[in-house]
């Protein structure tokens, strides 16, 4: 198999994605040139026009799309589906043309031969092929269908034909690439989805649950299943080979086809009664239940996708039945089309890719075009988009065209003999139909139809569709798309009412707070045990559709191996199946997801009771962070053989590949405790710079560690607690935990990553750590000892595999109080030292640049004025505040502005912090030293005091504050001879007007005196001093219009009610520096080079957009942005009957607006 190289498949994913949005404009124009949307047909239309448009507007509605009492058509669904169906024939047809598989009259064409006709005929080469391609894949691409039947504009046409050109034509030999086409076609839709916040139903779920299952994955689950039966023959005809092979690549190549390697095909060796070894066998063992010929062997994928995994079967199937039955190549690649592979499908134009991509991979298997049997593919998530009466109509027009001699009445069709046994069988049958498929788009192979109870039709499927083809026939575009969907519905319920020896998936991944209320009453209906994730609702289901010997082989978020919410569902399949195999695949498994996204598991269960003794095997291949490298040693990593019995003795019967835990585990000795999420974290969560102090309003939080750290570590935040009485414990979507864990000594540790742990101080903490509080005090240093230790992630991972773990797992794992208590004398036997922190942005700091992590930064905040918490009065666990000056307290400036330049009879900043670094320094103080701290903060870029304020200081406070900066460095765009004043954030949003006077004295003391002085320059003719006083007035001019708060410089802080928003420079220091800053960002210098520069020396990493979560329900008055804002409105007053909760950032009002807003307010007082 030849696999896309990475720089090929960004290029495809480029394409594909520019010719959806080229498409989708394209085929919008199309559509409302015939005036599909609207309810009269427009004058201008042709008689074949109007034809088209009836049929167009008739497969909108059966799409799902809405026609509205005054006739107007929605085209929401149409538009893409047309857009795709054009895109799709072109992409094929080059796929087609590239493998020399396009066919003429019978007569195979080269792409050479193609374009010769093309040229001959006057026509793109490429139109030319999609013609063909048509012809060759009706069940793809219907003659009738009304989409295709409209034409492009030309200007789209060629936009695409461009796109597809552009595609070298390695892109379309490789076997995967067609896997990868409609993920990168929904890429756009499934970003969007995700953003939007939106539970996620029928419109949504094929977009968002599309993920390519990579080859390696596919490979491993066939490997294991296909040729671990073979292999069980070949070793059971050949017991020599069992006992004399050396290792497993013997046994592979002893075992391997023409076209088959079985590359991720595992072997162990049996295990003797004496403790020893005996001869091998197949790893997942050789199911003996299955069909004794590969014949006999039906494989489903109910989520199929692109068709990856049948596509993959389908060579390896074609081999077993060559060996078998000695069929050539061709009869073999028919004979499993037809026997073999069955596949389903929630969306239906992946479906019809699945279905190119198994012709498609038929043909290049034979070398030529053939006629293909009927592909066992269907798409189970059909939208029957009609009434159900509407849609009974069907059986009177199929009952019509069955017997046409029946003669018609004012009340219908005459009753005979014959037409009255089909209106009841097929009136029965759709009615089952309708009741079974009506939620089908949300559900897809979800759906039962064994629940329906009897046969679907009361009768076979082979008596029913001749007559629907009838009924196409009948004229009516409604009936004929009516009859489309039951076409199409009935040929999935009939794969969906057999059971299979082999059923193999990589399942949709859908947590259950993004689930909509549809899945989720299903889910609680049907899967109460898995109903946490549409993936486990998944798994359970595939044990429906496998046969009673049969396997399911399946890849899946790993949560569910050990999440206690899945601890019944393990506990039954435990205990009624047989766990075959069980693979920790770990994060960084799929190309397309960040690493971090999910940990992922492959599976393969038996439907057999399992034995008491039964043994499964286990694989871990965690640690690479890339699926390259997961690929590559997952054929030879050890197998470790695992007792099924013995895993329902693990905590919460988790699955554990290393093995059965026993003994003493962590829980014994301590107790683990859940942090606090607030629902809202931009509007509840600060960094602890962003306050002068913590006051009544807010608490010090525990947040993250992202590091190992005895001293503490995640000491950053703070919470806006408001002594516990606050807006945040009224919020609904806020989750208030740990409040028992205040106050106690412990260990916290982070739930993600490689679980790094740190002191416990006691505080508020985070809901993605938990608090490990030991049952006993003196047992703190032997449980540091052993979160600090190699071993203690690879423990909890042993338990827990989910991207997250739970607090509770850490609990779970083994702990020898003893032995780590020995550890913990050896290395602390004074016990573990004081809570200590030399980094500026932890509480625990002591406000002196002399030790510290980075001196000039702390220097200069302390010349600003600023104190850390220790110096404001807070104290913290083992570390008290700082009663005692320092000495430095002096050098503070009372206002808060320090000018580079000496203005108004200051010194210049540079001399004012070096007579304050000499004070902290005392005799240490000398040029060398100067010359250390610059080299150390800037890499030696520079020589003096000055050039780093003018350069590099406030860079580095951006980065080392984390883009929430508490001393602004304003400017006005000259970088040696300007305007340059650093300002105390906490000065210039001070409260009761003070933070507009700090403003006022900057802009009318300071930068006055600076533009006076320039003025004098001028008019003595100093070189430069036009310059710098015309971008000292534009400076001027920038903070006035801050101070006067018109857009785009105004303030906007969404959790506030539009009568309280800033009218003018009235910043509240407590919505933090991302809600005030803006309009500093906003203001532009004079001159400006850079589409970013902004009046502060350099822009910080700000965005405005849209925060995570929706808002609860808010009067549309007091917070219209609420109530469906389009992301450009000024003034925004809010639209519709019912808020959207959208949580955008960056809105305008002007003052007007805002006085308004005051105003009504006072009226209702």
């Amino acid at each position: 198999m030849v696999s896309l190289a990475r720089d090929l498949r960004r290029n495809l994913e480029s394409k594909v994605r520019e010719a959806r949005v080229l498409a989708e404009v394209g085929a919008r124009k199309a559509l409302e040139r015939l005036g599909v949307h609207l309810s009269a047909s427009p004058g201008y239309l042709t008689d074949q026009d109007k034809k088209l448009r009836a049929k167009l507007r008739a497969h909108a509605k059966r799409l799902g799309d809405e026609r509205d009492a005054d006739g107007s058509q929605d085209i929401g669904r149409l538009v893409p589906e047309v857009a795709y169906e054009h895109w799709h024939r072109m992409l094929f047809a080059r796929f087609l043309a590239e493998n020399d598989l396009l066919i003429d009259d019978g007569l195979a064409l080269t792409l050479a031969d193609v374009q010769e006709l093309a040229r001959e005929q006057g026509k793109d080469w490429l139109d030319l092929a999609a013609g063909y391609a048509q012809h060759m894949l009706p069940e793809i691409f219907r003659t009738e269908d009304p989409a295709l039947a409209l034409p492009l504009p030309p200007e789209t046409r060629s936009a695409l034909e461009d796109r597809l050109k552009a595609l070298p034509p390695a892109v379309f030999q490789a076997d995967d690439s067609l896997g990868w086409v409609y993920q990168f076609w929904q890429g756009d839709e499934k970003d969007r989805v995700n953003k939007s916040g939106e539970p996620i139903g029928a419109k949504e779920l094929p977009a968002v649950t599309q993920l390519f299952t990579e080859d390696y994955m596919v490979l491993f689950l066939l490997h294991n299943t296909l040729g671990a039966w073979w292999a069980g023959k070949v070793l059971a005809a050949n017991p020599a080979l069992a006992a004399g092979a050396a290792d497993e690549a013997e046994l592979r190549a002893a075992c391997a086809l023409p076209g088959v390697d079985w590359t991720y095909l595992r072997f162990v060796r049996e295990a003797r009664e004496d403790g020893g070894e005996s001869g091998w066998r197949p790893a997942a063992g050789t199911f003996p239940g299955w069909p004794g010929d590969a014949k006999g062997i039906t494989i489903l994928d109910p989520c199929m996708g692109s068709g990856h995994f049948l596509v993959f079967a389908l060579p390896i199937l074609v081999a077993l039945r060559m060996a078998e039955e000695r069929l050539t190549r061709k009869d073999a690649v028919l004979a499993v089309l037809r026997d073999n592979l069955h596949g389903l499908e929630i969306d239906y134009r992946c479906t019809q890719i699945a279905a190119f991509n198994l012709a498609f991979a038929a043909w290049r298997l034979i070398g030529e075009y053939v006629k293909l049997p009927a592909l066992h593919l269907a798409c189970s998530g059909l939208a029957i988009g009609m009434p159900k009466q509407e849609f009974l109509k069907l059986a009177d027009k199929a009952v019509q065209a069955a017997d046409p001699q029946a003669k018609v009445d004012l009340l219908g069709a005459e009753a005979t003999l014959l037409n009255a046994q089909l209106d009841s069988r097929i009136r029965t049958g759709l009615e089952r139909m309708y009741d079974l498929f009506e939620k089908a788009p949300v559900l897809g192979s979800l759906i039962d139809p064994r629940r329906a109870g009897g046969d679907l039709f009361g009768a076979d499927w082979d008596l029913l569709e001749p007559i629907l083809t009838l009924a196409l026939a009948d004229g009516s575009d409604e009936v004929a798309e009516m009859a489309v969907a039951a076409q199409g519905l009935a040929k999935a319920a009939e794969l969906l009412a057999k059971q299979y020896v082999l059923v193999m998936t990589n399942v949709p991944y859908l947590g259950r707070g993004k689930q909509s209320d549809e899945i989720k009453r299903f889910g609680d209906n049907f899967y109460r045990r898995s109903k946490s994730d549409l993936a486990t609702i998944f798994v359970e289901r595939l044990f429906y559709l496998a046969s009673a010997s049969g396997a399911i082989c399946v890849v899946t978020p790993q949560n569910w191996y050990s999440l206690s919410s899945y601890a019944e569902l393990r506990i039954h399949l435990l205990k009624s199946f047989s766990f075959i195999a069980a693979v920790n695949l770990g994060p960084a498994a799929f190309n397309e997801m960040n690493w971090w996204a999910s940990n992922t598991a492959l599976t393969i269960v038996s439907r057999y009771f399992p034995e008491h003794d039964h043994i499964m095997v286990g694989i871990d291949v965690s640690p690479p962070r890339d699926p390259g490298e997961k690929a590559a040693i997952l054929p030879v990593t050890g197998v470790t053989k695992l007792g099924q019995t013995a895993q329902l003795r693990n905590p919460d019967s988790r699955l554990v590949i290393g093995g059965e835990i026993s003994g003493s585990i962590l829980g014994d000795f301590a107790n683990s405790i859940q942090g606090t999420t607030t629902g809202d974290n931009p509007r509840y969560m600060q960094f602890f710079w962003e306050q002068p102090n913590t006051g009544d309003v807010w608490e010090f939080f525990q947040g993250s560690t992202g590091k190992l750290a005895l001293d503490g570590s995640g000491c950053s935040e703070i919470l806006r607690w408001e002594g516990g009485a606050g807006e945040l414990l009224r919020n609904p979507q806020a989750r208030i935990q740990g409040l028992s864990a205040q106050g106690s000594q412990g260990i916290i540790v982070n739930q993600m990553g490689d679980l790094p742990a740190a002191r416990y101080m006691g505080k508020l903490f985070s809901m993605n750590t938990a608090t490990v509080l030991p049952k006993k005090s003196e047992n703190l240093s032997a449980l540091w000892c052993l979160f600090s230790s190699e071993e203690f992630p690879i423990n909890v991972r042993r338990v827990d595999q989910a991207v997250k773990v739970t607090n509770a797992s850490f609990l779970k794992i083994p702990f020898d109080l003893a032995r780590w208590q020995k550890v913990a004398a050896e290395k602390y036997p004074d016990g573990l030292p004081k809570p200590h922190s030399d980094d500026p942005t932890q509480w625990l700091f002591n406000g002196h640049p002399v030790g510290s992590d980075d001196p000039l930064q702390v220097a200069v905040a302390r010349l600003l004025g600023y104190r850390w918490p220790r110096q404001t009065g807070s104290s913290f666990m083992d570390c008290p505040a700082i009663t005692e000056p320092d000495g430095l307290e002096p050098h503070a400036d009372a206002d808060g502005i320090v000018c580079l330049s000496p203005v108004k009879g200051e010194p210049a900043a540079a001399e004012r912090l070096s007579a304050l670094l000499a004070n902290a320094y005392g005799a240490d103080w000398t040029p060398q030293r100067l010359t250390a701290l610059l080299s150390a903060a800037v890499d030696g870029k520079v020589r003096d005091l000055d050039a780093y304020l003018r350069d590099h200081f406030f860079k580095r406070h951006v980065e080392l504050f984390q883009n929430r900066p508490f001393i602004w460095h304003i400017w006005d765009g000259r970088q040696h001879d300007g305007f340059h004043a650093l300002v105390n954030y906490h000065k210039l949003a001070a409260p009761g007007g003070k933070g507009r006077r700090t403003l006022e004295k900057l802009v009318y003391t300071y930068l006055r005196e600076w533009i006076d002085r320039c003025r004098t320059e001028v008019k003595a003719g100093a070189e430069g001093a036009e310059g710098r006083l015309a971008a000292a007035e534009h400076l001027r001019g920038r903070l006035e219009a801050i101070l006067e708060g018109e857009p785009p410089y105004d303030i906007f802080v969404r959790w506030k009610p539009l009568h309280r928003q800033a009218i003018g420079w009235e910043p509240d220091v407590n919505d933090g520096v991302r809600m005030n800053i803006r309009p500093f960002l906003t203001a532009r210098p004079l001159d400006a080079k850079s589409v970013t520069a902004c009046i502060l020396r350099v822009t910080p990493r700000i965005k405005w957009d849209k925060d995570r979560g929706k808002e609860p329900e808010r009067p549309k008055d007091d917070y219209p942005w609420f109530w469906g804002w389009d992301q450009k409105a000024a003034n925004f007053a809010g639209t519709g009957d019912e808020p959207d909760g959208q949580r955008w950032n960056d809105l305008h009002y002007n003052n007007d607006a805002k006085c308004a807003a005051r105003m009504r307010e006072g009226t209702e007082q």
